[in-house]
């Protein structure tokens, strides 16, 4: 698949419709060389109907093995400067976790903010080198250091594994941030999907002395149950053409809240991520972060997708952020559904998603 024109990209940052979302307000791109509403973007289209034709032709029931087969990513390194790598290893409760650095090598001898990336991967899948593209890019935006985390998956390390290799990584970066190049005071998490619920979690849960100054939300799983209607959830919420109607709706079983669909899906994910502890932890804040007490979260920014089943939760969380007096910027990028990130540098709504988190850095931080 060729990259991405940045025309694109810049076409869709300057685009902007502004909707309503409860006392707040949701801001919306638009596709930068579509054809009308309710239809996917053409690239997304491609990759989207190839995929679930294969899905149709070979219908296979939930497992990990699946999961982890089906689960790869197709980004493009887009940095046209010198990006160092680097790695560590952490050890988190006799788990060894490694962690991938980037930073931008003139810059390598500097003391900086940190931003720090949690893969998706719906807890069980997926490598945190996957995503080094978009982590390279944010370095050379920003001129900062990332930091890329290979937390433990499950279910061979079940819930609250992750978060602890997560919590791990922040404490290194804060006790170490001398030997690290870190400005300690500036210290933010990124994630998308699983890895977004996993931010939060961390965020919640944080019991390190590093205070976390943002969250960038990519597509964000906040209610693992799903089930209990706090928000509304129907399918004439979304703007489908009938002529991808079928495709558009198989992209929307992914935290579909309507009792219609593929329901199961988010149910087995959370009894593998919690090791059969469904009934348990549902409803745990670091869970399912809609239940959290969101007074102390930090600006907040949230990229969703308008064809993702996922997406209304978000929404309901961006609104009970606004309840809770906390800052946020909510963007939904038309078009585009769930996982968009992991064709960075192919799909220009990626490419978009991650220039605008690092706008919201810079007023932010002040960088």
């Amino acid at each position: 698949m060729d990259s991405c024109d940045f025309e694109l990209v810049k076409k869709i940052m300057a685009s902007e419709e502004v909707i309503e979302n409860g006392d707040g307000k949701i801001i919306v791109k638009a596709v930068p060389d579509g054809d009308g509403t309710g239809k996917m973007d053409k690239r997304e289209f491609f990759i989207r109907s190839a995929i679930y034709a294969f899905q149709k032709s070979t219908p296979v029931k939930f497992s990990i093995e699946g999961m982890r087969m089906t689960t790869k990513t197709y980004c493009k390194d887009m940095c046209t400067k010198d990006i160092e790598e680097g790695s560590f290893d952490i050890d988190v409760k006799g788990r060894s976790v490694k962690v991938f650095s980037y930073v931008l090598a003139d810059k390598k001898d500097e003391t900086l903010p940190a931003m720090i990336y949690i893969h998706g991967g719906s807890f069980m899948a997926s490598k945190a080198e996957y995503y080094k593209a978009p982590c390279r890019y944010v370095a050379e935006n920003l001129g900062i250091r990332v930091f890329n985390v290979d937390y433990s998956l499950a279910p061979e390390n079940v819930y609250p594994a992750a978060i602890e290799d997560v919590l791990g990584t922040i404490g290194k970066i804060y006790t170490d941030s001398e030997a690290l190049g870190v400005d300690k005071e500036h210290i933010g998490l990124f994630g998308d999907s699983a890895g977004a619920n996993l931010a939060l979690a961390a965020i919640l849960d944080n019991n390190t002395e590093a205070k976390i100054t943002y969250a960038g939300l990519f597509y964000p799983c906040t209610d693992m149950y799903s089930q209990d209607k706090l928000y509304d959830w129907d399918l004439s919420m979304y703007d489908i053409d009938p002529e991808q109607a079928e495709l558009i709706t198989s992209r929307l079983q992914l935290g579909r809240a309507d009792g219609k669909g593929n329901n199961d899906l988010m149910a087995n994910i959370l009894f593998a991520y919690s090791g059969g502890r469904y009934e348990e932890v549902r409803r745990n804040p670091d869970v399912s972060p809609i239940y959290a007490d969101l007074s102390g979260m930090p600006y907040t920014g949230i990229f969703t997708a308008e064809y993702d089943g996922l997406r209304i939760q978000a929404e309901y969380y961006s609104r009970l952020l606004d309840k809770a007096g906390i800052p946020n910027k909510h963007i939904r990028y038309r078009g585009v559904s769930h996982a968009f990130l992991d064709y960075f540098g192919i799909l220009p709504q990626a490419q978009a998603a991650v220039l605008e988190m690092c706008d919201q850095l810079r007023k932010v931080w002040g960088i």
